[in-house]
């Protein structure tokens, strides 16, 4: 089954349930992969600065706040390919194994579920500061929205369906973007 250019096969949880159980279990990579995202957000950032800037909000020199989570952003998203590395869930070239048992829960994963893409954001965010304008946020906002409707989503399914009771647990102590873990009995 083929959705917007994803592939998705449909697996039936539990038949008993009315209506059934099933989940969407991508099999195919996404046409455009989040570092591209990312990329064409930061490009799509700068367009707009340059090309139709709302109103300038943050002038010089307040604008090197943004700086700040710039740096936050590419600290989050590095520890989080590493930690991915580490665990052998992405080889040395980068490529996912897909029949990695593995669920990572350790370093930036016990703050986010989704520290990469938090990372994207807040690179997002620390650029659209450092540029000053209002029209950049459209971008990041725009990108926070495609990141969690058709990333995250697919992503969390294909999880739960891999890992069941693990991956639940998880959700339940972790939250999807930023936060303190806590532990809900």
């Amino acid at each position: 089954m083929t959705f917007d250019g994803f592939a998705f096969d449909v697996v039936i949880l539990d038949w008993l349930k009315s209506p059934p159980n099933f989940v969407l279990v991508m099999t195919s990579r996404p046409p455009i992969l989040p570092p591209a995202l990312g990329l064409s957000m930061m490009l799509a950032i700068f367009s707009l600065h340059f090309l139709k800037p709302i109103a300038i909000w943050l002038p010089y020199p307040a604008n090197y706040l943004g700086l700040v989570p710039l740096t936050i952003g590419v600290l989050v998203h590095l520890l989080a390919e590493r930690e991915l590395r580490v665990k052998g869930v992405v080889n040395a070239n980068g490529e996912y194994n897909p029949n990695c048992p593995i669920l990572v829960t350790s370093g930036v994963y016990q703050f986010s579920r989704n520290p990469s893409h938090l990372g994207v954001i807040l690179i997002g965010c620390g650029l659209a500061l450092w540029v000053g304008s209002v029209s950049p946020w459209l971008v990041v906002i725009l990108a926070t929205l495609i990141l969690n409707l058709f990333y995250i989503h697919a992503e969390e399914a294909e999880l739960k369906y891999r890992f069941g009771s693990r991956y639940e647990r998880y959700c339940q102590i972790v939250p999807r973007w930023i936060g303190r873990p806590h532990c809900r009995r």
